[in-house]
């Protein structure tokens, strides 16, 4: 199964409004980025909405400005800026909790959700268990399939036994 790691899929819309909008100050607070800095970005082209002129946050304003305001606290310049979103499209309405950056392949990546497709996450970590040669490990999950597989068998022979005839 392929993974599909865009980090479009992290993007934030403004199709959903929030029930309790944040207003751009308390959020540049929340992230650690000055009021002054936050301003800049607006001026500067980074942010695609002014925050001196926006008294409430829709979900994608508000995910625009954690995640440059984040990059900004992290100690990121404007140099540091355009390299890391010269691949990335405007606006930067990315969820940081759903990116990484890949700093050897130098590419914004999607976090893996383990619990999309568990069967691939298993699989995987089946192959790093094999590639690394941890029989301990492998014996160990042998080992809890067997006894589940046995759970289901004797639950599944008793629903048998207790279903009128």
């Amino acid at each position: 199964m392929t993974f599909d790691d865009s980090p479009e899929m992290a993007r934030a819309t403004a199709a959903q409004q929030l029930l309790f909008p944040a207003n751009p100050r308390a959020v540049s607070d929340q992230v650690g980025l000055n009021w002054w800095t936050a301003l800049k970005l607006y001026e500067d082209g980074w942010l695609s909405f002014s925050p001196a002129d926006t008294p409430r946050l829709d979900e994608a304003q508000e995910a625009e400005l954690r995640f440059l305001g984040s990059l900004i606290t992290a100690g990121c310049d404007r140099g540091m800026l355009m390299t890391l979103l010269e691949q990335l499209s405007k606006p930067y309405a990315y969820d940081l909790r759903r990116l990484y950056y890949d700093w050897a392949e130098r590419y914004w990546r999607l976090l893996p959700d383990p619990l999309a497709h568990p069967e691939a996450t298993f699989a995987d970590w089946l192959h790093s268990l094999v590639k690394q040669r941890d029989v301990d490990s492998l014996t160990g999950i042998l080992e809890l399939v067997q006894d589940a597989l046995s759970r289901v068998r004797v639950e599944t022979a008793q629903g048998e036994l207790d279903r009128p005839g």
